[in-house]
């Protein structure tokens, strides 16, 4: 699996539409068979098991946008789902055999080799 992250329109999909995946290629939902699953971030709103973290295992790519910089919200729950959201983040960045962050559209590589991943 590859996990491709970086803040607000940083590029992450037009990024993974150049590794060859196409628009019907990405969902919202983890179970559904498509290869790409973006806005993962918010499957954080509920509770993330070890399950869920499986089933995002299995996906060619997941796409999370990070959303724990900027203004701490003054609401205990969205400081709890920020919270929530950059653990999933570090944890799908463990199982990843490639982890690709995007800055201004710019791909920096952090981790394994993005052709190799996709194999």
């Amino acid at each position: 699996m590859m996990l491709v992250t970086g803040g607000v329109a940083s590029g992450k999909r037009t990024f993974v539409r150049s590794l060859g995946f196409a628009e019907e290629d990405f969902s919202r939902v983890p179970g559904n068979g498509v290869p790409v699953l973006v806005d993962a971030q918010e499957l954080a709103r509920g509770q993330v098991t070890p399950g869920l973290l499986d089933a995002l295992a299995r996906k060619d790519v997941v796409i999370i946008t990070e959303v724990g910089s900027g203004v701490v919200p003054l609401d205990a729950g969205e400081r709890a789902w920020r919270e929530r959201a950059g653990r999933l983040a570090c944890q799908l960045a463990a199982r990843a055999a490639c982890v690709v962050r995007m800055v201004c559209g710019v791909p920096q590589v952090l981790k394994g080799d993005p052709q190799e991943a996709l194999r």
